[in-house]
């Protein structure tokens, strides 16, 4: 494998869902340099809604309006809210060694700055758009979301994902199949959907090819890291390993993962005070923290939300950490602070008072509901 080459891919897929294979595959694939560095450009036949690891997609997706519209459900292995394509929609996935690109941040949050930085700039430089970063891992032009990303890191590889929105979206699928909690826009302006988020056929007065909306993207790239790209197609190997990752994607078992039926089980009817609480970080993550407390003790806890994290199960080895133990803060925050001690590891816009103050808040309305 030479380090030198960076292949580009341009793909058309059924769906957003239908990506969630190769995604995942090409990562690990590139951590083990077993691929070049390789950026992929993905357009859609019909409409998805995609998970990230910690969205529970009973709270966050009208799952029975999604079955009834047709709309595939995928679900991601990194952090971010649930995320709506459609034919509209480009996605743009990057996989790299970020070793290879001099200056490159060792932070996530870094991560996205520099790389949603230069997508900006390349965009006003060609269209006239006013296009900004917006932490933790958004684009935005005049308060408006274009387009959401999220960054994982695996060793050295680096895998950075985003899906502008190219064509007018079909507002009247995504405001039913996406169910925004009322927190996520505590620190935006907008306080909806289709108040929240913008697309190039607007912003330009005109329909866009997706063409030059693409070139746009790999000149950035090519500008920012200095490289050039080489079209290029998968090997056996990726294809090989992207079929078997297909049938887990869209299993029962891992799009439900994160609802409290799975978490919980038959703690559900054992009578324990629940809380819940859900919390915006300014420009942040939102972290929903909800427990089931036996007297002082936390028997059992789900943390979901728009989380990014390395290693991405952190939240779930807090979760591990904190069952059991009384909800006093001295115990919820020696758990948390000592994981986050270990190191290498991130929660992207966010600290561990944030989570502490998350379930304390939830402890204390199971108190009050008791």
């Amino acid at each position: 494998m030479r380090n030198e080459e960076w292949r580009l891919l341009d793909l058309k897929l059924s769906s957003y869902a239908a990506a969630t294979p190769m995604v995942s595959t090409l990562l690990t694939l590139k951590a083990e340099e077993k691929i070049p560095n390789t950026l992929a450009l993905i357009a859609f036949e019909k409409s998805s809604a995609c998970l990230f690891y910690y969205n529970d997609p009973e709270k966050e997706l009208d799952l029975e309006f999604c079955r009834q519209k047709d709309i595939e459900i995928g679900r991601r292995d990194t952090g971010g809210s649930p995320y709506w394509a459609d034919p509209g929609t480009l996605l743009i996935f990057f996989w790299f060694n970020r070793k290879q690109v001099p200056g490159f941040p060792d932070t996530i949050a870094e991560g996205y700055r520099f790389l949603i930085g230069a997508a900006a700039q390349a965009i006003f430089d060609r269209f006239g758009i006013p296009a900004v970063y917006r932490p933790l891992n958004d684009m935005e032009v005049s308060g408006k979301k274009i387009a959401g990303h999220t960054v994982t890191f695996l060793g050295d590889a680096c895998r950075w994902g985003c899906g502008p929105q190219i064509l007018k979206p079909r507002m009247d699928l995504m405001s039913r199949a996406l169910k925004v909690p009322p927190e996520k826009y505590a620190d935006k302006e907008a306080k909806t959907v289709e108040a929240r988020v913008t697309n190039f056929q607007e912003l330009l007065g005109r329909v866009p090819s997706f063409e030059e909306i693409k070139q746009t993207y790999v000149s950035a790239l090519e500008r920012a890291m200095k490289i050039q790209f080489q079209r290029g197609s998968f090997s056996p190997e990726e294809e090989q390993l992207v079929g078997k990752q297909t049938a887990r994607i869209f299993s029962a078992d891992w799009l439900m993962a994160m609802t409290e039926r799975r978490k919980f089980g038959d703690h559900l009817s054992a009578g324990w005070a629940r809380g819940e609480h859900a919390l915006k970080v300014p420009q942040g993550p939102l972290i929903r923290a909800i427990v089931l407390m036996d007297g002082k003790i936390i028997r059992n806890i789900s943390l979901t939300g728009s989380i990014h994290c390395i290693p991405v199960q952190l939240v779930e080895e807090m979760e591990a950490g904190i069952r059991g133990i009384e909800g006093r803060e001295e115990a919820v925050s020696g758990v948390i602070q000592k994981l986050f001690l270990r190191p290498g590891v991130q929660a992207a816009g966010c600290s561990p008072e944030n989570f502490v103050q998350a379930i304390l808040t939830a402890v204390e309305k199971a108190r009050k509901a008791n």
